[in-house]
């Protein structure tokens, strides 16, 4: 038997390859026929040697741009800062997984629990626990944790008129929800386990849009406000300010910003630290659609991502404090988009039009999946840990989970 160096066996001198001595460039060879989560969490710990190759990050930027070229992530980074086998453990994981939904998930409906149209979902607890809002004035709370294969009974409690106007958003943080309401007021309820009332906050006008931290509420109302609470102190606002000048249709929170999005075609930055505004954005100021109102917003991961009532999906780069506009985008939605969530992996859209739509994170968005639901025009709709639900005007909800193995 040959030893594991170059040695002669019969009459023929062999090099035999061990971990030890494998070709860097056979490795990473092979390495490219297997998923990126095989390869980070089973194949980089066989041995040292593979760890040290593997946490090289131009590994996983050269697979990156292999794939999808120059165009992730769809704006500039800091290379040495931005975590390359994360994005790229993301991305594939979510190409891979919406490309067979057809065989990795199973839809359930429900039809039968609100009487009207549910314009808001929320998914908490990892996606095993969902809320739902309606403009029956109802909110559901769903547990999806033992919906398995074969069944399509998903344990739900009601709790009737918990608002006197239509229930339109929901926000959460930790074990505590917020709803907002037409009836001019952000409601508060904590889960133990099922939903319990804790304090209602009076925003004078409907409350359109609303967004949470750790202690901060802050809600956009019809009346072109964005109030803000803080928990700690009590039921009323501890700041208000008035950016638009028109009702505020989405917002956002991250670190010490808020955006919004309002009816009068602008976005406005709010420093929350200075209190002032940082900056207003006119999405159409170039392009003269005076008629294009944004509808939707998604901030996270650097990046945000507003949709639009003509089906139109713009990014914008809030690094360094400058929030630029980077570009606009046609997703393959034929009306107004309703909802958008982004993360590393996948970008999620939806419209009136009846889908939601999966597309990639890249600066050109390629379809990866199209979901036709069953709700109607699609109101909105949730995304965590591969678990969907969907929001709809036919008194529907539809709830896409991953098939058991």
């Amino acid at each position: 038997m040959c030893d594991v160096s170059a040695v002669e066996c019969s009459d023929t001198s062999v090099k035999q390859w061990s971990l030890e001595n494998i070709p860097v460039e056979i490795f990473l060879h092979i390495c490219s026929y297997l998923d990126a989560r095989f390869i980070t969490r089973s194949l980089s710990l066989v041995c040292k040697r593979f760890h040290e190759i593997l946490s090289d990050i131009t590994v996983w930027r050269s697979r990156i741009t292999k794939r999808w070229g120059n165009e992730y992530p769809p704006v500039p980074v800091d290379t040495d800062a931005f975590d390359w086998r994360l994005a790229c453990v993301c991305i594939e994981d979510q190409y891979e997984f919406w490309n067979k939904k057809d065989v990795q998930m199973k839809p359930i409906l429900k039809s039968d629990i609100h009487y009207a149209a549910v314009n808001a979902v929320h998914l908490m607890n990892s996606g095993l626990l969902c809320v739902s809002g309606s403009r029956d004035r109802s909110i559901v709370l769903w547990d999806l944790s033992n919906v398995v294969n074969d069944d399509t009974e998903v344990p739900y409690q009601i709790s009737s008129d918990v608002h006197t106007g239509w229930v339109w958003k929901f926000a959460s943080c930790g074990e505590t929800v917020y709803s907002c309401s037409w009836d001019t007021t952000v409601r508060s309820w904590q889960l133990t386990p099922s939903l319990q009332p804790v304090s209602v906050f009076q925003c004078r006008t409907a409350v359109l849009s609303l967004d949470c931290t750790a202690n901060l509420v802050a809600a956009g109302t019809w009346t072109r406000d964005v109030m803000l609470f803080d928990t700690r102190v009590g039921q009323s606002e501890v700041s208000l300010y008035r950016a638009h000048r028109s009702a505020v249709l989405a917002l956002s929170m991250f670190g010490n910003f808020i955006v919004s999005a309002s009816e009068d075609h602008t976005l406005a930055v709010w420093d929350r630290r200075a209190e002032k505004v940082l900056k207003q954005l006119n999405l159409y100021a170039d392009k003269g659609k005076v008629n294009d109102v944004p509808m939707c917003m998604s901030f996270s991961n650097n990046l945000i991502y507003v949709g639009d009532s003509k089906g139109n999906l713009h990014l914008i780069n809030p690094a360094q404090g400058q929030f630029n506009i980077v570009d606009s985008y046609k997703v393959g939605h034929s009306a107004q988009l309703t909802c958008v969530q982004h993360g590393m992996g996948s970008i999620l859209t939806s419209s009136t039009d009846g889908t939601v739509r999966i597309s990639t994170p890249t600066q050109r968005p390629e379809t990866i999946a199209v979901i036709s639901s069953q709700v109607g025009e699609v109101t909105g709709f949730d995304y965590k840990n591969d678990i969907l639900v969907v929001g709809g005007t036919h008194s529907a909800l539809e709830f896409w989970l991953p098939c058991s193995s």
